[in-house]
């Protein structure tokens, strides 16, 4: 495909992780029990968390309510597999900023405008004020948004802030062309409390071949 030349290697390592589409259940983490709060989906790489985020978009358009993506303009998701999910683009507002805090501004705005069922924000160096983030808290609750950070972040080290209300820690298991298993581990959880471990298995990165 052509877009692969505008790819940098960390971005077909995300974009691998789109085509594992279609998990057998994702019920355990939802789009209704994210709202009204801050969630962050760590991965070391960002693709396997990248996966959860568009099926949750997919989910979050299917309850008729449009979403957005803001990230830097260095990363994004790859479209045409993100298209498999049922992804529809009108309702997808993506922004690319560059550097956390204008990332922050940008998801103050749209959370502010109370228009948007979700708003995912990808932050490769993920440093945001508390003030921003408890700004997009109080948005996030007084809109019933959910508010999902992408983040690099290692399962042993903290979270994004302690505003955050749920954390999961999504790694890649098991990788071949045929299948892709993802293992969500809830690392913090104010509503539910932490330690639920999930496993999702996906269609293998076909489009990449």
């Amino acid at each position: 495909m052509t877009m692969n030349s505008l790819l940098s290697s960390r971005d077909i390592s995300r974009a691998s992780s789109l085509l594992g589409r279609r998990p057998t259940s994702l019920a355990r983490l939802d789009i209704e029990s994210l709202r009204g709060q801050l969630t962050e989906l760590s991965s070391p790489l960002g693709h396997a968390s990248t996966t959860l985020a568009i099926e949750l978009i997919s989910q979050a358009q299917k309850t008729g309510g449009p979403a957005a993506w803001i990230g830097p303009p260095t990363s994004l998701f790859y479209p045409p597999d993100a298209s498999d999910w049922g992804i529809d683009w009108s309702a997808l507002a993506v922004i690319r900023v560059r550097g956390a805090h204008r990332a922050g501004r940008a998801a103050d705005k749209l959370l502010r405008s109370g228009a948007f069922e979700l708003v995912v924000i990808d932050l490769p160096d993920p440093d945001l004020p508390t003030p921003l983030l408890g700004r997009l808290l109080r948005l996030a609750e007084t809109h019933e948004s959910a508010a999902i950070f992408l983040t690099p972040t290692p399962d042993r080290e903290a979270s994004l802030a302690s505003l955050i209300s749920l954390r999961a820690h999504a790694r890649w298991t098991d990788v071949d062309v045929a299948r892709l298993r993802s293992t969500f581990t809830v690392i913090k959880d104010k509503r539910r409390g932490p330690g639920r471990i999930f496993s999702e298995v996906y269609d293998g990165p076909l489009g990449l071949r």
